[in-house]
């Protein structure tokens, strides 16, 4: 026979089925059941008799409630490419691809979760073939173009070069004539040699 504040309680405490709300969201004290929470409306702890049914009670007396978990949803993410492989003759570019999950009604837009959550069928491509153009016509292409310029950038630099070469030794050489003109009231070097004097 149970005791008599067992028996007290659970006299003034009415077991029920939980009534659908959306108040189990802000309470701490929640059961998990899978695809929804059961909780008391004032948040107090619920207790639960029968699983399968969810029969139970609320010791504070407040009403049992039920509220479904928000629904998560998948999908793939692709980042941008990759550069591709080779210049040309076909090569090969990638991209990550990712499964992200997104619950409705939370401040977090997207998160990674495991791939095999997201439907495979669906999946976008990780790699493709790019650039399958052939080499042999890019490099007759290019070797076209320069034969109708006629002069290679070569022999212009070649040229510039030896013209601020040029340029520098002629300013040097002017530098040197000024500074020996200046340096001497007469232009003339003398030279004093001790055993003539």
């Amino acid at each position: 026979m149970p005791s008599f504040p067992y028996a007290f309680s659970l006299l003034h405490t009415r077991t029920e089925t939980p009534k659908v709300t959306n108040r189990c969201g802000r309470c701490n004290n929640k059961l998990d059941f899978g695809e929804e929470y059961i909780c008391c409306t004032d948040c107090s702890e619920p207790y639960i008799m029968d699983k399968a049914s969810k029969l139970g009670y609320c010791k504070s007396g407040a009403q049992l409630a039920m509220q479904l978990k928000p629904q998560e949803t998948f999908k793939w993410v692709s980042g941008p490419w990759m550069k591709c492989s080779a210049p040309c003759d076909g090569g090969v570019r990638y991209r990550d691809v990712a499964c992200f999950g997104s619950t409705a009604g939370t401040s977090v837009k997207q998160y990674p979760v495991d791939d095999a959550r997201c439907s495979l069928k669906d999946m976008p491509p990780r790699q493709e073939a790019c650039n399958l153009q052939r080499c042999v016509d890019f490099s007759i292409s290019e070797s076209t173009n320069y034969e109708k310029r006629g002069v290679s950038g070569w022999f212009i630099a070649l040229i510039v070069l030896l013209g601020l070469v040029a340029v520098g030794g002629i300013a040097f050489a002017g530098y040197t004539y000024y500074k020996r003109r200046t340096s001497t009231s007469s232009g003339f070097v003398y030279i004093m040699m001790e055993g003539y004097s």
